[in-house]
């Protein structure tokens, strides 16, 4: 008789585990697996099946990032809710092409009824439309679901195969986009902040161009006072590099290390990362108090990366440069910031007769 799985034994086991166990079933309990998981839509059994595929068949096989794994469960766990009528393993056609375009139209009302009512910390169901940024996200988690489904044999349907959301202008083209904090927004909200966490957070963000996992990621090891680096382990692609420190930024972690340390002394605790918050929405809730005190408008955490790449190109007008401090793989995903410079192109023009 072929080997089975029970939704306890995956339940109780970790994420490892879990992997293994299914990646020891046979073709057949693999596919009889699936099968039930999506005919009966059981979103943690087939949230197991797309953390199997991913860890196997990933590209970035089990160093995929938190922040991407959350995205597709979250994805995942909307798909169900929107899609109640549809077959999962005979998608009716176009099926994957009408999600999207729900999507970009804020037809949402089923997810956000379904939000279970929470403590006043955590996310929040966003009504109306998502962004086309946040709907990629969605259609990539509609993908390796189905991605999971194929490998383990129990559907050859591809909804989201020739899914296409279509190219559009950067939010970073002009300089004043509502995407990137000014240098006078971030002036102002060095000028309100309330404890070395609130500054570290807008510093790591605006001089070090570090994104909100990186922050969250970021030792006391891994920062080099001495040589005025910090070093960021398992960034974007989980790659490692290291990002030079502004004046700012060194004199502020270097006076946060040293009373963060005579307080573990004290306290006889060790302390091992930068910042005292330990989520993603710790830091976003920070940021927004900030901008509310400081009367700004709040853009988000990776707003802060932005006017880091923003400020150094129109300070430096050298792409290269932009691309080793944030760390892009390649120099077109620096070239935006290039775009971001208006005044530059309209001091070139001045002088034209």
């Amino acid at each position: 008789m072929a080997k089975t799985l029970t939704s306890l034994e995956l339940a109780t086991a970790d994420s490892a585990q879990r992997v293994a166990r299914l990646q020891s079933l046979s073709e057949e309990a693999l596919r009889r697996h699936s099968v039930k998981a999506a005919n009966e839509r059981e979103a943690d059994a087939l949230w197991h099946l797309i953390e199997a595929h991913l860890a196997i068949r990933g590209s970035s096989g089990i160093t995929t990032s938190r922040h991407t794994m959350r995205a597709y469960r979250r994805g995942l766990d909307e798909l169900l809710v929107m899609w109640q009528g549809e077959n999962l393993l005979r998608p009716s056609r176009d099926a994957g092409t009408l999600y999207v375009q729900r999507l970009l139209a804020g037809d949402r009302q089923a997810v956000i009824a379904h939000d279970p009512p929470r403590a006043k910390r955590g996310r929040r169901v966003k009504h109306g439309p998502l962004s086309r940024a946040t709907v990629s996200l969605r259609v990539a988690a509609g993908r390796a679901l189905y991605d999971a489904l194929a490998w383990s044999g129990a559907t050859e349907a591809d909804p989201f195969r020739d899914v296409r959301l279509g190219r559009t202008g950067s939010r970073l083209d002009n300089a004043a986009t509502s995407r990137i904090y000014t240098d006078r927004e971030l002036v102002e909200l060095l000028a309100v902040t309330k404890d070395e966490q609130d500054t570290l957070i807008v510093l790591l963000g605006s001089h070090a161009g570090l994104r909100v996992s990186e922050m969250l990621n970021l030792e006391w090891s891994a920062v080099d006072l001495v040589n005025g680096e910090l070093l960021v382990h398992g960034g974007k692609g989980g790659k490692t590099a290291a990002v030079l420190l502004s004046p700012r930024l060194s004199a502020a972690l270097s006076g946060c290390k040293r009373r963060t340390f005579a307080e573990e002394h004290l306290r006889a605790v060790e302390t091992t990362y930068v910042l005292r918050l330990r989520s993603q929405y710790g830091v976003y809730n920070r940021l927004r108090g900030l901008c509310r005190r400081a009367g700004i408008d709040f853009k988000g955490v990776h707003a802060l990366r932005h006017a880091a790449g923003t400020r150094l190109y129109s300070q430096t007008g050298d792409l290269g440069q932009v691309q080793d401090h944030l760390r892009h793989a390649t120099l077109d995903m620096a070239r935006r910031y290039a775009r971001s410079d208006r005044r530059r192109l309209r001091g070139s023009l001045d002088d034209w007769q």
